[in-house]
């Protein structure tokens, strides 16, 4: 049925069926890019908390001049030099814990990136896994992956793998051998039974995602939509002058040929090599038209000639 209309009507639908197909196609690319872009930042983000993790445990621990109130293992308290100055406290941070109030920090920023550091087996409550999270440790430790990623409610979740190293078993390893700040603070029921080289938890990092459909009309602006159009004028013009109207003087010629009527055909003007098959038909056709006058005119000829005389009969013998 389709093929019933003029090629001026099935020219437009046809644009657009392939620009619709180019359209999912430039969605399905701009899908996998903008993923592998999330995937990219939250990997930093991982890569720049477990840098901070590594460099505060190279110390054991680290002591910060902080407020009585905020998260702490143990407390020394230095005098001050000057005798009538208070004297000076500091508390102790363990790397877990540096890393958990440095997320917490981050989480009340500006930052597009959060994270935490979660653990199936947690020494702490506000290391307590969500759902995402316990299924990715879950898909890390039966599965042996090093990271796993997935949409989940608007949001690009990412998890890391953490490895006990040796010197996390001080703190993480039997409650027993715990530093008594350490069990007094979180007590000794979670968070310990590991070795080295077991798998801890996970960096956790969450990043807004963005409507695809938004980013990509986001891209197309004045200029790009101005562009299409421009395409698409251009190919019906093209569609319009050089492959229908060429197309109806011929099937008026053949027409009027296969009648026997006048046609005005002027073909002595075409290049006889060129490429254009439009070109080459009308050539054709225009060695038709000869041939059939040709044809009508030594038909016309004969028609015209007087007729041959009869044979003379040979004499009789008397």
């Amino acid at each position: 049925m389709f093929r019933n209309f003029s090629l001026l009507v099935r020219f437009p639908v046809l644009f657009v069926l392939i620009l619709s197909l180019i359209c999912g196609a430039y969605y399905l690319v701009l899908r996998k890019v903008y993923y592998t872009e999330l995937q990219r930042q939250a990997r930093t983000v991982a890569d720049n908390v477990d840098a901070f993790g590594r460099w505060v445990s190279q110390y054991g621990r680290v002591w910060t001049k902080d407020n009585p109130e905020s998260s702490h293992l143990s407390q020394i308290i230095l005098a001050a030099a000057n005798p009538t100055a208070p004297a000076i406290s500091f508390y102790s941070k363990n790397p877990a814990l540096a890393q958990r109030e440095y997320s917490e920090v981050v989480a009340k920023s500006p930052a597009r990136a959060k994270f935490r550091m979660t653990s199936d087996n947690w020494m702490s409550p506000l290391n307590k896994p969500d759902p995402f999270e316990t299924t990715a440790i879950s898909a890390i430790k039966s599965r042996s992956l090093e990271e796993y990623s997935e949409v989940r409610e608007g949001m690009f979740r990412y998890a890391r793998k953490i490895v006990h190293a040796e010197s996390c078993i001080a703190c993480h390893g039997s409650p027993s051998a715990a530093p008594e700040d350490v069990t007094s603070r979180y007590g000794t029921e979670r968070g310990y039974g590991f070795k080295a080289g077991d798998v801890a938890g996970v960096i956790s990092v969450t990043l807004p995602m963005d409507s695809l459909l938004q980013r990509s009309l986001a891209l197309l602006g004045p200029i790009e939509i101005g562009l299409i159009l421009g395409a698409f004028i251009i190919l019906y013009v093209f569609v319009h002058f050089d492959v229908v109207q060429p197309i109806k003087r011929l099937t008026l010629a053949a027409k009027n040929i296969s009648l026997g009527k006048p046609v005005d055909l002027d073909v002595s003007r075409i290049p006889q090599k060129s490429g254009s098959e439009i070109v080459q038909l009308m050539l054709s056709i225009g060695r038709l038209r000869m041939s059939m006058d040709l044809a009508i005119q030594r038909m016309k000829q004969a028609g015209s000639a007087p007729p041959p005389p009869p044979p003379e009969k040979p004499p009789q013998d008397h």
